[in-house]
């Protein structure tokens, strides 16, 4: 079983000193939003911690452009595994330009270097797999009830994220309608 402290993320946390400030932001923002992302992040992407003002500067951060409203957002990246993966995914290989007086680019780097750092991405992988191996394994072992055969194998630990309790899982309306199919 593998463990994997999602708070190094937040330690130690930014300041303004690690920040350059905008025309419009000062670096104690920058640092705010950092500490503020990095946390959502190590407490599993925990919906009270989305507020609108991480929403918006997220929203014009690491590419994620696309999204024009708060809870669409959150639905599309963090309600599930999948989505958190995917996040997580786009987020890693977002390369940060322009310069930090003009742009987060700067708060971008330093987030990115601890993202990298942690694993995080490996081990929402994991979960992920793990997750998609159970539903695969409950169809299995009902499909083997309905046709005879050998009992299901036994299954594999996941990786568990550390603080908090393990990430929440919810099945997909596809996958939800094929298990209740047998």
């Amino acid at each position: 079983m593998t463990v994997f402290d999602t708070r190094a993320l937040t330690r130690p946390p930014f300041t303004d000193a690690d920040f350059t400030a905008t025309k419009w932001d000062s670096a104690a923002e920058k640092a705010a939003f950092a500490n503020a992302l990095c946390r959502f992040i190590s407490a599993d992407f925990r919906e009270s911690l989305f507020s609108q003002k991480l929403y918006r500067r997220l929203a014009l951060s690491f590419g994620h452009i696309a999204h024009f409203e708060r809870g669409c957002f959150y639905n599309h990246f963090f309600r599930d595994l999948q989505g958190k993966v995917a996040f997580l995914e786009e987020t890693l290989a977002w390369v940060p330009c322009g310069e930090p007086g003009h742009t987060y680019s700067d708060v971008e780097r330093a987030v990115l270097a601890r993202l990298r750092k942690s694993d995080l991405l490996d081990a929402y992988r994991a979960l992920r797999a793990a997750d998609v191996e159970g539903v695969e394994r409950a169809l299995l072992a009902k499909l083997r009830e309905k046709y005879g055969g050998t009992p299901a194998l036994s299954q594999t630990s996941a990786p568990i994220l550390h603080p908090g309790s393990p990430p929440k899982t919810r099945r997909s309306a596809e996958q939800s309608g094929q298990t209740s199919l047998f």
